[in-house]
């Protein structure tokens, strides 16, 4: 696709209040002084078609400015462009203006914003409709890099020209052809098992530093386990081993001595223990014929308290629902006089109108009269549906409440009679229990029955055989167990000390052990990113074969080695080998134009070439596109050459 300008116009457009420059699809060159508009006319082209300038950026005023700098308003600020597209003429036209509005009751205008207006061959089109048309033509990306020399190395990202370069290449170099082209990578191959080579090189990267942290942390462990270890002591462990079986043949011989003891205490307790059981029984025999001789006096009584018990209970319950029934029966009748009231304030509910009613919420006048009586009506409608909607609800709570006070009233009834009832039962209780406290208790004198006085000359032959025991002393015995115990506890103490030494010694092994094996992990995971770096390096080679190959002027470097030699991804750009960087303007846009030319020619598309300062560049590369050049002279305003 051949594009190119046939001509561009301005109006109040960063200062131009109005130009127009007939290109006639040719090369033109325009002359002026700094900050006489050559600039402004590259940022027309670019707001043009992609609401930018010419540095890419989106936020810039386009707007024309008084003496203060402050913008001049209600003017619309215009760019139209003609191109030739393979030959056909298109024309593209876009407009900023502000708007003002007028609200009502205010005499002075308003700013609200701006808007934007699109055409294309003079129909008005929709904004989307406009950048369609445009990305269909050509994409906007392509459409800067083949118009701007300098937005290639000065736009874009080291990625995104990375990612550019590769595409245009023409190269089908895969990772897996090169990884097939020699033997050497086989066991990377291997190792990648399917995963991509970046991806593995992380993998790689972080078990590598997590075995370097393992690593650091072991000699640390070793030094603080070093430390423990004891290297000035004469201890004999053998003598010490003979020591504690002395001591424990010892200690069997106290224990054994101590079991005799508590054999002969334990038959001396087994005498206290029937002494206990027999003088419990001599209770429990006393207590048992008491009770059986009272029982023929108490039965009556117990059977008159329970149910004595039962009744205040019940008594109690009985007067606490009646008294919560009359609470209920209370709260029912002060509701209803709240809904004689409530039926009241309903029924004296009038209609009363809001003026703002009657006004249109949108144009703000005032309704008609059929239209304002149709709105009285609704509402009167409205207000009586209410209003009966409410006496119902009254209504029906009213006959819940009428219900809920004769269900009570009804209740109290029945409890009144069994409160009367209950009263009577109660104290015909009382009265005989009183009769019955009145009746004398005949005397009763338990030591004259017989098997009472057998059952205490048993006691009394048991205290004597249980005063007569001998008690023996233990406490010698367990002083000197005590003593031994202490003894076999100092002396495993050392013995244990020598466990922990011969612990600390084999963990010491098995951390010196474990960090020669880390080394080892990390020599083998070094030699597989050594094994990635050649890899890298034979795709290096290759990719910058292909890429540059394309260029006449320019070449690019896609890796860069580091001082470890390692190769880290970046995309510089090289003009007769300086860095792009470090060459001057005029190299810098030699080199965009032979980048262009390649572009052009890959995606089979020119379009017009703006070159800034073209003053300072003596001859141009040989190019088949239009160029535009914006060039810095002593003219006072913009002189424009078409050739």
């Amino acid at each position: 696709m051949e594009i190119k300008m046939y001509d561009l116009k301005l109006k109040n457009f960063k200062g131009i209040k109005e130009l127009e420059i007939n290109f006639d699809g040719k090369d033109a060159n325009i002359y002026g002084q700094n900050a006489t508009g050559k600039t402004t006319i590259f940022d027309a082209f670019k707001w043009l078609f992609f609401d930018k300038d010419s540095n890419d950026r989106k936020d810039f005023n386009i707007k024309t400015l008084d003496v203060n700098n402050k913008p001049i308003h209600f003017l619309e600020h215009e760019v139209e462009a003609t191109l030739i597209i393979d030959g056909q003429d298109m024309n593209f036209k876009k407009m900023l203006q502000e708007k003002w509005v007028k609200r009502r009751g205010q005499e002075q205008q308003e700013f609200a914003g701006h808007e934007t207006s699109y055409w294309i061959d003079e129909v008005p089109v929709k904004k989307k409709d406009y950048e369609e048309k445009i990305n269909n033509l050509i994409p906007e990306n392509l459409f800067k890099l083949i118009t701007d020399p300098l937005f290639f190395n000065n736009q874009m990202s080291w990625k995104e020209r990375r990612e550019l370069l590769i595409n245009i290449s023409g190269s089908n170099i895969t990772d897996e052809m090169i990884l097939d082209s020699d033997a050497k990578f086989n066991l990377l191959k291997e190792n990648l098992g399917g995963r991509k080579i970046d991806d593995y090189k992380k993998v790689l990267a972080s078990k590598i530093k997590e075995l370097n942290n393992d690593k650091e942390k072991i000699p640390i462990r070793i030094d603080e386990l070093t430390k423990t270890l004891i290297t000035d002591h004469d201890i004999n462990y053998e003598d010490l081993e003979k020591e504690k079986n002395m001591c424990n043949e010892e200690l069997q011989k106290i224990d054994l001595e101590m079991t005799d003891i508590q054999a002969r205490a334990k038959e001396n307790m087994k005498k206290a223990d029937q002494l206990a059981i027999a003088k419990n029984e001599l209770n429990n025999l006393k207590f048992k014929l008491e009770v059986e001789h009272s029982q023929k006096y108490s039965s009556e009584t117990i059977n008159l308290n329970n149910e004595k018990t039962l009744l205040e209970s019940k008594l109690r319950n009985i007067e606490k629902e009646y008294e919560e029934r009359g609470l209920s029966i209370d709260q029912d009748k002060k509701r209803k006089e709240e809904l004689y009231k409530k039926w009241d304030e309903v029924n004296n509910l009038k209609l009363e109108f809001d003026p703002n009613s009657f006004i249109c919420p949108t144009c703000k006048r005032e309704y008609e009269t059929d239209k304002k009586e149709e709105i009285k009506k609704e509402f009167e409608t409205n207000l009586n549906n209410h209003k009966e909607s409410q006496k119902q609800a009254i209504n029906k709570e009213g006959q819940a409440i009428n219900a809920r006070i004769t269900d009570n009233e009804q209740v109290r009834t029945n409890l009144q009679a069994e409160i009367i009832e209950t009263n009577k039962r109660l104290e015909e209780i009382r009265a005989r229990l009183e009769d019955i406290a009145k009746q004398p208790i005949e005397n009763f004198d338990i030591t004259s029955l017989p098997q009472y006085k057998d059952k205490i000359k048993e006691v009394e032959d048991l205290e004597e055989k249980v005063i007569n025991l001998a008690s023996e002393d233990t406490t010698e015995l367990q002083t000197k167990k005590s003593n031994i115990l202490e003894q076999i506890n100092n002396i495993d103490k050392q013995l244990n000390e020598r466990t922990v030494q011969e612990k600390t010694k084999l963990r010491i092994e098995e951390l010196e052990k474990e960090e020669e094996n880390i080394s080892q992990r990390i020599q083998e995971l070094e030699s597989q990113e050594y094994q990635i770096e050649e890899f890298t390096k034979t795709k290096v080679e290759l990719l910058e074969n292909a890429i540059n190959s394309n260029f006449e002027i320019v070449r690019f470097r896609l890796f860069d080695t580091q001082i470890n030699g390692g190769l880290v991804e970046c995309c510089d750009t090289l003009v007769n080998g300086v860095p792009y960087s470090d060459v001057n303007n005029a190299h810098k846009i030699i080199a965009g134009l032979d980048i262009i030319k390649a572009l052009s020619k890959f995606y089979n598309t020119t379009a017009p070439i703006f070159i800034d300062n073209r003053e300072s560049i003596n001859k141009l590369c040989e190019i088949d596109t239009q160029i535009i050049s914006l060039v810095v002279t002593q003219d006072p305003k913009l002189r424009i050459e078409v050739i």
